[in-house]
């Protein structure tokens, strides 16, 4: 049996089929922080994953082999009871770290703020987005025309932060999982991840249940990790990503009492008619109109 390592971080990662993944990211982390524990849950991989983890005989890592794939929420769950830290950061396998600095970050978290994000980095060390806003027709209809690009930058930081280096630390709305930390007792308060949903929208949610309890959600740039997102998602073929998305973005409507899928489909039905009818002139939009239809059909689906 491990030691028990004493730390005062618990970072959680889940991973499935990811072992060339979560061993860098684990390396990383013992390479640049030191009192921080790391607990792996996988999610029944059928890789070498769980073997590789447990082999590196490292006291600070904790391997949780679970027997069937719970999805992203209930894994997460699963490894919160294995923390021993004050803090719970939780990280996506496809993430690395490039620097220390994370026992500062925690310091940002008080009585008035209860969940804090980084910055992420693109494996070329480029900006990657990771700050949004909830779900709304403006925001919906911004979003998904491109609008931002074409606002001032002042109002643009406001309706499209996502298109935005930021600089200084600010308050959002809320984060990409990829990197999320948060006090031990915030996350037992809100109860950990909601299990409503199986993949997708799950930070989106963790942040508003962080928000109910008049807390804030903070933007740090800080600290950075690269991510290389997707990878585990990339093996999963039994339904499209979009269908996923749209499901879980349901699943968050009706929780909250919000009802925005009628605003993607009139998006994606503006955005159908309109390259349909450049595809007369460009067999390119012609292929990007398919798409917008089929599209149509999964929120179509998804809405039955």
């Amino acid at each position: 049996m491990q030691n028990e390592f004493q730390a005062k971080i618990s970072a959680i990662i889940v991973t499935w089929n990811s072992e060339k993944d979560i061993v860098k990211c684990v390396d990383s982390i013992l390479k640049y922080e030191n009192n921080i524990e790391i607990i792996v849950v996988d999610n029944n991989s059928q890789d070498n994953t769980v073997n590789i983890l447990k082999n590196k005989g490292e006291k600070r890592l904790k391997v949780i082999a679970l027997k069937d794939n719970v999805g992203f929420a209930a894994a997460n769950n699963e490894g919160l009871k294995h923390a021993n830290g004050k803090y719970i950061l939780y990280l996506n396998p496809d993430t690395l770290f490039v620097e220390s600095g994370l026992e500062k970050l925690t310091n940002q978290l008080n009585s008035n703020v209860g969940l804090v994000g980084c910055q992420l980095l693109n494996a070329d060390r480029s900006f990657q987005p990771s700050v949004y806003m909830f779900d709304n027709p403006v925001n919906i209809v911004i979003e998904q025309f491109n609008l931002g690009k074409l606002m001032p930058k002042v109002i643009a930081k406001k309706y499209a932060p996502y298109l935005n280096k930021i600089d200084t630390n600010v308050e959002v709305d809320w984060l990409v999982g990829a990197f999320l930390l948060i006090s031990k007792r915030d996350c037992q308060r809100i109860g950990g991840f909601s299990t409503d949903y199986f993949m997708y929208a799950e930070d989106m949610d963790i942040a508003f249940k962080i928000h109910k309890l008049q807390k804030k959600v903070v933007f740090s740039p800080n600290f950075k990790i690269v991510h290389v997102g997707g990878n585990s998602e990339k093996q999963d073929v039994s339904s499209t990503k979009k269908e996923k998305m749209f499901s879980s973005r349901k699943v968050f409507s009706d929780k909250y009492g919000w009802n925005n899928l009628p605003i993607f489909y009139f998006c994606y039905l503006i955005k159908f008619l309109l390259f349909s009818l450049a595809g007369c002139i460009h067999g390119d939009y012609k292929k990007r109109s398919k798409e917008y239809w089929r599209t149509l059909k999964i929120i179509r689906k998804v809405e039955e």
